[in-house]
């Protein structure tokens, strides 16, 4: 993969095919791989870029907890498009990836056709009752013990893993080696970067473009905020992905592909 550094960060990311732009950002400790379905499936017809966020995948991982906010992932995204000399392009985030589309689509409106946004918010979603305590654990394991002591705790006591385990036993794995692949740093960071985060619900509005919302039937506590997102973008439509849950670009990756190719056609740029 190609590196950009950014301001000291190593950035990496991955460009395949020709044509319209098309821009995947991957959510929390996942990374530009989450997409390698949609990358076989769109390179040959557009110009598909992938980013490994800061902390994550390939790219490095800063140590202070003030290099690491939804703000400067958008910048790094930014950078990238700026060094690969797009001026429009469709961008699609899944979860964390979404808040930076979000708030992409609101600094850089200009350079948008079109916006995807897979299993996410606008800032408003549904947490277990105590999640600050199960997440304090988790960054406590993560420092001490590591990643997969972390992801073990996730696994036994978080009432939604367990629950998606236990309907899809085969995620298990491959949640556990997204995880293996996130640094220290990037976890527990970023989950704060995300928790501190303002909500942009009341600037939906200004979202102009066309904007296609997938919703993973099974993901429940992102239902109120998927609608959300379509009552309050202009241009917005909200399909439902049945038998998948919060990934549906991998769980479910043909019906998604499917519906996200018929999207992008009608897009113009």
């Amino acid at each position: 993969m190609p590196v950009l550094n950014i301001n000291g960060v190593r950035v990496n990311y991955e460009v395949a095919g020709e044509g319209k732009a098309v821009v995947l950002i991957h959510g929390y400790t996942g990374s530009s791989q989450d997409w390698s379905n949609q990358m076989s499936a769109l390179s040959p017809t557009y110009r598909v870029i992938t980013v490994d966020l800061r902390g994550h995948g390939k790219s490095s991982a800063p140590s202070r907890e003030m290099d690491y906010s939804i703000e400067l992932f958008v910048e790094d995204v930014h950078s990238i498009l700026n060094h690969l000399n797009i001026e429009k392009c469709c961008l699609v985030g899944h979860s964390l990836g979404g808040f930076i589309a979000l708030e992409f689509a609101l600094k850089y409106p200009e350079l948008l056709a079109g916006l995807v946004l897979v299993d996410t918010s606008s800032g408003d979603w549904d947490r277990p009752t105590e999640y600050a305590e199960l997440r304090a654990k988790l960054d406590e394991l993560a420092r001490a013990q590591g990643m997969e002591a972390a992801f073990n705790y996730d696994a036994a006591n978080n009432p939604l893993r367990i629950e998606r385990f236990k309907r899809h036993p085969e995620l298990r794995e491959t949640s556990r080696r997204k995880v293996l692949m996130t640094s220290v740093d990037g976890y527990i960071y970023t989950a704060r970067a995300m928790g501190q985060w303002k909500s942009v619900t009341g600037r939906l509005s200004e979202i102009k473009v066309p904007t296609c919302i997938f919703w993973g039937e099974e993901d429940t506590p992102f239902l109120e905020a998927s609608r959300t997102l379509r009552d309050q973008i202009t241009d917005a439509e909200l399909i439902t992905v049945k038998g998948s849950g919060h990934s549906p670009h991998e769980e479910s990756s043909q019906v998604f592909n499917e519906k996200l190719v018929s999207f992008l056609g009608r897009i113009h740029y």
